[in-house]
């Protein structure tokens, strides 16, 4: 990363402020790039525009590699041909494939965006006696950057493992080793302890930044993940001012029109606008860090279609699975005043979450549709799992039921849901609800590749490729999936940050790669 980081973070005082948020569209950002780095700072402006800039790299991971690596790799999908996804949906992996790569470098230059605001706390502590901004101003900037490095670092460690750890901007050009996961898993703890410090309120922020309930959202998710489940349980508990949204307007979860509601605790945002032709690909704030190829790709292309899998894990009345997923002859848009295929569109099944088409008739490369990184229906479910841990049997299922009732499901612990085959009696069935219930309410939204990690479950659910013969009985049809645990929990580290860092070596790979 060395030569990659080195000239980003050379450049950040001049051209990081040209960078356009990246949570919320209407936020308003100045150009900021013919200011003197010497006396940066000095302005409310100039604060916000190097915060603005640490949510950019995630408008560059979202466009495409943020959501097809999770994914691709889970049981969720069967890709095409495409090698954007076939690579991952089949677990060829390599330390040369461009998109690990691009991954790792936008996921270390937001790490930068972030270390250029944190290291300058002291100036804009200092500048505050004499500039338009004050001391809450500057805390909410800080906890905003301990957020998106922590984030960054989450995704880093679940992506590749123990990775190099940058979070000195007097050192940041350092060549570094990698750390162990262990180390990176602690300074996002620690990041993230802080930001639930600085940051302000849902409600009391421009819509679309980072919030003191996302600070506790991501805190909870991380302990979770850790087995930590005590401090999860607490840091859910400091989440407020979220509900779940009735289930008729559910699909406002995932469409352009219903962004930034009560149920989202945190979004990527886009706004359709690519530019010029040499704006198009200059991945600086503008042109396809505007937009993502999502819609296109899930919807149009179906590059990454749902997997018989996925479709048989639905319940035959859930209502959630036409708002999940487009089959030949099934309503859309608005109102549902048309009908699958769209114009332009292959045929279904196909993934409608995060399409255009809950507002459009078609889909284009061009999507504004919102990522949304975290719900609160992934809080309440994330704490059903922690209470299930802690040993309150009773609390689990009730926050379960939070999501069956908004789905106006049979309730687990009636006699409907034990003759569907999920009984809630020992914390074995309670567990396996769980596991259903991610499974259809959280369905392409990235989290199930992970979730089998951490259950363990991995080995088991990815052997097998997610076709229609996934459960044939006669095991001799179901093709076998190339996954092997010990190596496909992570990715490869890649081969151009081996060559240009002098701390990390071929001896450092991956295991299997």
């Amino acid at each position: 990363m060395k030569r990659i980081s080195n000239y980003f973070l050379k450049s950040i005082p001049l051209s990081l402020m040209l960078l356009f948020v990246a949570c919320d569209d209407e936020v308003p950002v100045e150009n900021t790039n013919a200011l003197n780095p010497e006396i940066f700072f000095e302005s409310l402006a100039q604060v916000e525009a190097a915060v603005n800039a640490s949510y950019n790299q995630f408008q560059v991971l979202y466009q495409r590699n943020g959501y097809i690596f999770p994914d691709a790799m889970s049981d969720e999908v069967v890709s095409s041909g495409d090698p954007n996804f076939a690579p991952f949906n089949r677990f060829e992996l390599n330390a040369t494939l461009g998109g690990i790569a691009q991954y790792w470098t936008a996921c270390f230059n937001g790490v930068g965006a972030c270390n250029f605001v944190i290291g300058n706390e002291e100036r804009m502590r200092t500048n505050t006696a004499t500039n338009d901004f004050s001391q809450a101003d500057v805390d909410d900037a800080l906890g905003q950057a301990y957020f998106l490095r922590a984030l960054y670092y989450f995704h880093l460690v679940k992506r590749f493992g123990g990775v190099p750890l940058k979070t000195d901007l007097a050192t940041a050009l350092d060549d570094t080793p990698r750390a162990t996961a262990d180390a990176v898993y602690g300074q996002i703890i620690a990041d993230l302890q802080l930001s639930t410090q600085l940051t302000f309120p849902k409600g009391t922020t421009e819509v679309g930044r980072v919030t003191r309930e996302a600070a506790f959202g991501l805190l909870g998710k991380v302990y979770l993940h850790r087995e930590m489940y005590t401090e999860a349980q607490q840091a859910f508990n400091n989440i407020n001012n979220h509900s779940l949204l009735p289930l008729e307007n559910y699909r406002d979860n995932f469409s352009e029109t219903g962004e930034h509601n009560d149920e989202s605790m945190f979004e990527i945002g886009y706004n359709g606008e690519v530019g010029t032709e040499s704006e198009r690909w200059a991945q600086t704030g503008v042109g396809t860090s505007e937009v993502t190829f999502h819609s296109q790709e899930y919807a149009g292309w179906g590059n990454a279609r749902p997997s018989s899998k996925v479709i048989a894990e639905f319940e035959d009345d859930d209502p959630r699975f036409d708002i999940a997923i487009l089959e030949d002859g099934t309503s859309y848009g608005p109102g549902d005043a048309f009908e699958f295929p769209c114009p332009g569109c292959g045929g279904g099944p196909v993934w409608y979450k995060f399409s255009q088409l809950y507002d459009e008739e078609s889909v284009s490369e061009n999507s504004s549709v919102n990522v949304r990184i975290m719900r609160y229906a992934d809080i309440i479910l994330m704490q059903a799992e922690v209470e299930l841990n802690l040993g309150n049997n009773t609390g689990a299922v009730d926050l379960l039921n939070q999501i069956r009732d908004r789905a106006e499901m049979p309730r687990y612990g009636t006699a409907t849901m034990d003759a569907r085959g999920y009984p809630v009696n020992t914390t074995e069935q309670i567990f396996d609800a769980i596991v259903h219930e991610r499974f259809v309410e959280l369905c392409a939204e990235q989290v199930r590749f992970d979730d089998l990690i951490r259950w363990n479950l991995d080995d088991q659910e990815l052997s097998i490729f997610p076709d229609q013969n996934f459960n044939n009985p006669d095991e001799s049809l179901r093709t076998v999936r190339v996954y092997d645990p010990t190596v496909h929990r992570v990715m490869p580290i890649p081969q151009n940050e081996i060559d240009s860092n002098t701390e990390i070596g071929q001896g450092d790979q991956n295991p299997g790669y």
